[in-house]
């Protein structure tokens, strides 16, 4: 079975819709997860980034963010974190691609498993460091529901 690190940007597609594209091809990871054709993996981190998301910039109550994040548990098993050799990549990913230590975590991450990070963040996809979800999708033959927005 194939596996992915999806990142938080691509994980909050999965039930925010309003304003994002990709959201069909995002939605068919899920979808392909659930019943077992692609492995997707997150890190600790995108429960905080997803939180953080959901209470100060969505404004969702504390009961529904708890409640997402607990339905995100659910869906995808434990976390992955952050190992001593990842964390130094990520040190010198950020340096060398001007990104934030978050972002180049991901990479980082991605890296040491050996998979596709699966991300909408445009200095990921900039540095060749992710493939966006459509891309993914099409390279996994997913069926994606066309969300009727127009991908990046």
């Amino acid at each position: 079975m194939t596996s992915v690190l999806v990142d938080t940007s691509v994980l909050l597609k999965w039930f925010h819709s309003s304003g994002e594209a990709e959201l069909g091809a995002a939605r068919a990871l899920r979808d392909a997860h659930v019943a077992s054709r692609v492995d997707v993996h997150v890190l600790d981190l995108a429960l905080y980034e997803v939180g953080n998301v959901l209470v100060r910039s969505l404004r969702w109550p504390a009961d529904e963010v708890a409640g997402q994040l607990e339905d995100l548990l659910t869906i995808l098993g434990t976390p992955l974190v952050m190992s001593p050799t990842w964390l130094r990549d990520a040190a010198d990913l950020a340096v060398e691609h001007s990104l934030t230590f978050y972002d180049a975590a991901w990479a980082a991450a991605a890296r040491g498993l050996g998979v596709a990070l699966v991300s909408a963040d445009g200095q990921l996809l900039a540095a060749g460091l992710a493939e966006s979800a459509t891309t993914t999708a099409q390279r996994l033959d997913l069926n994606v529901v066309d969300d009727g927005l127009t991908d990046p």
